[in-house]
């Protein structure tokens, strides 16, 4: 079985897009969760890039269905699907999601709180530096896994 990338249903908070990808790249949920909650707090991009995945990205069940499909009209449903998947996502949030939320709130308080110590020793603390940092991080646990594969 070839492994492709869909959506999950089982483990999903939101879209199920987090735990399609951590099945994709044979991580951890919670890592791929995580990076997207810090995305999102230190660059901004999280949502749209969440938000487009949600979209184009085939859900577990529907791989038979339409597949990696890309035409036209297979985008349009699932983006008037969205809406409906979101609405109904927001009002019965499943168990995990005050979880990840209060992680991100506890890791935005941490960074709010120390950028306004305004300690000479964190001068070098900002977004920028952050980022790069978690882009590293990531690139460092996807090779990890890709090596890890490979013996």
């Amino acid at each position: 079985m070839q492994n492709r990338l869909l959506r999950s249903k089982q483990d999903r908070i939101l879209g199920g897009v987090c735990a399609g990808l951590a099945r994709y790249l044979n991580i951890d949920t919670v890592l791929v969760r995580l990076f997207f909650i810090v995305f999102t707090l230190v660059g901004g991009i999280g949502p749209l890039l969440y938000i487009i995945l949600w979209i184009v990205v085939p859900e577990d069940q529907a791989e038979s269905s339409s597949g990696y499909s890309f035409n036209g009209e297979v985008l349009r449903e699932r983006a008037e699907n969205f809406a409906d998947e979101f609405v109904n996502a927001v009002q019965k949030p499943g168990n995990k999601a005050s979880f990840y939320v209060g992680i991100g709130l506890v890791l935005l308080g941490v960074y709010i709180f120390l950028k306004n110590l305004n300690l000479p020793w964190l001068a070098w603390l900002n977004t920028s530096v952050i980022l790069a940092l978690l882009i590293i991080i990531a690139g460092a646990a996807l090779l990890y896994v890709a090596l890890k594969r490979k013996t």
